[in-house]
């Protein structure tokens, strides 16, 4: 089955662990017009108040002064990181110069959530990498005269907990490589004449840590970095994975929670849920993007920061570098108009073939159409066609190219049958029972070794996650 219908495996733990759907990249443009907390619409400000209250301050999240918004505005709008690559899977020179682009996306989404809010001075993020530590050297191919390698080693850190807690495998290398702590601002943050070789401009801010033998939809992220499976971070460099699980982590660095728990809890998210209907990036499963509230929490949390007594000096804030302009040269062609026309029909899929950037679905009466991204206008993950399977049969309207029969706009989309034909009965005993709801509440909670053997049988809204929506609906099913 497609691990796009994949809600999340919540695991708890104490590094931030996340493991989240296996989607390509989503794109929200979203204007939030707010220059101040008091700007902030009383609805997400409520929510972003309870989250500080309940999450941040208990947690102490943003107490360090490392967070990505510390190490921003100490490198006067410069991140610098290392690679830890602790496989033997080799790097090719094209994926290595990639490597500060990818990085640079990432962070400039969380960015462009700041950019003229309450005094935040950078419009955009400059980030080099300044060297890679790996168990060998020789997995760095064509290595250029200017690339900086580290060669010593450690026991890991990550390796038993990883397999204990079924993030990896035996296949986990049983050294790691170590880290240049002499370099690392997170180490070094609070000693201001700490010398970093000299020069602070040879610091490293944050590593990206690629382990092989980890699941690739899985992620540890805080302040002094991320920690993805090494085949994930190859496909991010190559274009065919997603980088929702990398901007999740990032936002770690920021000082965000996860929101494991359930409504109100201690570990859990805001009561009422979160405004705007579309979840958080934090809250593994929700939401793919960083949405409309992941968007202003960016800004209330910098709100919350800045005026800390001696934390940031934004009147000596001078950028070393500016993001360079775009300059487009465009042709215009004569074109022939485009001729869309509208279908609507409930049919059974018979295919869903994916690509990076959309794929093709055919269903059994009415052939195959082809689509672009993964959700389709404001980020509506309930039209997502990478969702569906085989089997499953679907009601549907929307909008296409006659010609290339592109899908341009779903208006409708719901799932009618699952391919998984038994609601209900996620430990796959062949029976939907107490002990099927019992299992799922204790997943969301994410308990330890809580196990199901097919959740997208208690997918009941048939919305491609599992959540507590599907929790109360499976409680009434069974009452009834």
């Amino acid at each position: 089955m497609h691990a796009q219908k994949i809600a999340a495996a919540l695991t708890a733990a104490a590094l931030c662990l996340s493991a989240m759907t296996a989607q390509r990249p989503l794109s929200e443009r979203v204007t939030v017009s707010a220059e101040s907390i008091a700007d902030i619409p009383q609805e997400y400000r409520t929510a972003c108040d309870w989250i500080w209250q309940n999450r941040i301050e208990p947690e102490g999240s943003c107490k360090g002064w490392s967070t990505i918004y510390d190490q921003i505005l100490a490198g006067n709008g410069t991140l610098n990181y290392i690679l830890i690559w602790q496989s033997y899977e080799p790097l090719t020179l094209a994926q290595r110069q990639k490597l500060p682009q990818m990085l640079e996306s990432v962070v400039n989404k969380w960015n462009d959530c700041l950019v003229g809010y309450d005094s935040w001075p950078v419009e955009h993020v400059n980030v080099k990498v300044i060297g890679y530590a790996v168990l060998d050297k020789s997995v760095l191919q064509d290595l250029q005269p200017d690339e900086t390698v580290f060669t010593e080693t450690a026991t890991p850190w990550t390796r038993d907990w990883l397999i204990s807690s079924g993030m990896g495998n035996s296949s986990i290398p049983e050294m790691q490589p170590a880290e240049p702590t002499a370099l690392s601002r997170y180490v070094h943050w609070n000693d201001k004449n700490w010398s970093y070789n000299g020069n602070y401009d040879n610091r490293f801010d944050m590593y990206l840590h690629g382990i092989h033998g980890m699941i690739d939809m899985g992620g540890v992220g805080y302040h002094y970095g991320q920690i993805l499976s090494d085949h994930s971070i190859e496909g991010l460099l190559n274009g065919t994975t997603s980088e929702h699980i990398l901007l999740h982590e990032v936002g770690h660095g920021f000082g965000y929670p996860d929101y494991y728990g359930a409504e109100g809890a201690s570990d859990g998210f805001p009561p009422g849920g979160f405004p705007g209907g579309q979840g958080s990036i934090m809250m593994a499963g929700s939401c793919s993007y960083i949405n409309t509230f992941d968007k202003y929490f960016a800004r209330y949390t910098w709100s919350k920061i800045k005026d800390e007594a001696g934390r940031f000096n934004l009147s000596a804030y001078s950028p070393v570098t500016t993001q360079p302009p775009v300059t487009e040269t465009t042709t215009t062609t004569a074109t022939a108009p485009r001729e869309t026309a509208e279908t609507a029909f409930t049919d059974s899929v018979s295919e869903v073939q994916l690509t990076w950037n959309g794929g093709e679905i055919r269903f059994a009466e009415h052939g195959s159409f082809s689509f672009s991204g993964d959700a389709y206008y404001g980020g509506d993950d309930t039209k997502n066609l990478s969702y569906y399977e085989q089997g499953d049969r679907v009601r549907i309207r929307f909008t296409y190219d006659v010609q290339s029969r592109e899908i341009l706009q779903i208006a409708e989309l719901e799932l009618e049958q699952n391919a998984h034909v038994l609601r209900g009965d996620v430990d796959q005993n062949g029976a939907f029972e107490l002990n099927d709801i019992v299992l799922v509440q204790r997943w969301l909670l994410a308990e330890q070794n809580t196990v199901l053997a097919d959740w997208q049988a208690g997918d009941f809204n048939s919305d491609g996650r599992l959540n507590a929506a599907d929790l109360t609906l499976m409680k009434r099913a069974l009452i009834n």
